[in-house]
């Protein structure tokens, strides 16, 4: 894994490199208070529905003044419970995601380019309160811009990377135009990630460049990763012609979606 200017780049264990470019402060501020105004809509219903519950037990009497005390110390716990699950649970369900983040097309990476596991998740989100200090993110825009990699406490500690993650059908025109693909098979596929779409992009706009035999050794690293995926069984089909008709699917679906 190496980082040069402002992009981040992880070599997998089958030696083909993802590179990701880093997110900064702005879009991950940006990001942050949408996030945080969802958040709170969320937190301040919940506020309204337990205080309408609360004021209609109180006026049947069923509630004492201590009672509503007890009230109102879980109606501040299950605020910040609320506030917190909302980012652990999107980002760790929702391929590092958020509402926020999905608006500013930035997601939450490990060290290994893979999408965030809980584990970090949970790790870099219950250090958002040290980096909130002194208030509006200050600590945690200070450590951004100063670390090299662009990551905050709660990334430090959870070893986890926010990057721009651009919608994968934006790229059709390269499919279209780097390698004329021509007519030929095409394989339907389920719901692939990003990582495996950049791999069939990148391996169709640079095979040229490649000899041959290099050429057919990352077509198989590729190809093994990409069966996973498809309907059908392609056994007859090479790596190479597996590859093409993965690309021609994913080039027919990004057109009808322009």
């Amino acid at each position: 894994m190496t980082v040069a200017a402002g992009r981040l780049e992880v070599e997998t264990p089958d030696h083909v490199v993802l590179r990701y470019d880093l997110a900064g402060a702005g879009n991950r501020g940006f990001a942050a208070v949408l996030d945080f105004l969802v958040a709170t809509v969320i937190a301040l219903t919940s506020i309204v529905l337990l205080g309408v519950g609360g004021a209609l037990l109180g006026v049947a009497g069923a509630l004492s003044e201590a009672s509503f005390f007890f009230l109102g110390g879980f109606t501040l716990i299950v605020t910040a419970v609320l506030i917190w699950a909302y980012f652990i649970l999107l980002e760790w369900l929702w391929n590092g995601q958020t509402i926020g983040k999905r608006a500013f097309r930035l997601r939450v990476i490990n060290e290994d380019g893979s999408p965030a596991q809980f584990t970090a998740v949970l790790i870099r989100n219950l250090l958002r309160l040290v980096d909130f200090l002194p208030a509006l993110y200050g600590l945690g825009v200070l450590v951004i811009v100063l670390s090299p990699k662009s990551q905050r406490l709660g990334d430090l500690a959870a070893g986890t990377y926010v990057v721009r993650a651009p919608r994968p059908q934006v790229d059709w025109f390269s499919l279209r135009t780097v390698t004329p693909l021509g007519a030929g098979v095409t394989a339907e596929t389920r719901r692939m990630p990003g990582e495996a779409q950049r791999l069939v992009r990148e391996f169709v706009a640079r095979e040229s460049q490649l000899t041959p035999t290099e050429r057919a050794r990352i077509a198989a690293l590729i190809a093994a990763k990409l069966r996973t995926y498809t309907v059908e069984d392609l056994g007859p089909l090479s790596d190479i012609d597996l590859i093409h008709a993965i690309a021609r699917s994913l080039r027919a679906t990004a057109e009808t979606r322009r």
